[in-house]
């Protein structure tokens, strides 16, 4: 039982984390996550060895711990494309070509 808890201690951490990677989708280019990563992994691989677990368990959930903002950060791309192609204005391309050549044909009769 004791186990089942410590486990259930790093699911809100992987929460925060994913979500502090969409976050940081929106205002940061993808290097700002090598740091974010890194020390990422360090501190779920020292809270986990903190709390008593063996040291590749350790690592293991380190690495995964680490990998949730990278996550959060995919999501956050997905989302912020997908809302800026909401926002673009739906023409097809023959009013484009329509528009061109009626633009043409005004500047051909001056």
């Amino acid at each position: 039982m004791e186990r089942w808890r410590r486990r259930m201690n790093m699911f809100p951490l992987a929460i925060f984390l994913f979500l502090v990677g969409a976050t940081l989708a929106w205002a940061f280019r993808v290097w700002v996550m090598v740091p974010v990563t890194m020390l990422t992994m360090l501190v779920g691989f020292g809270l986990m060895l903190a709390l008593g677990s063996d040291f590749l368990g350790a690592l293991g959930r380190g690495l995964l711990i680490g990998v949730m903002p990278q996550l959060g950060y995919a999501l956050g791309l997905v989302t912020r494309s997908t809302l800026a192609g909401m926002r673009a204005p739906r023409t097809s391309r023959s009013a484009s070509v329509a528009l061109l050549y009626r633009q043409r044909s005004i500047d051909s009769t001056r």
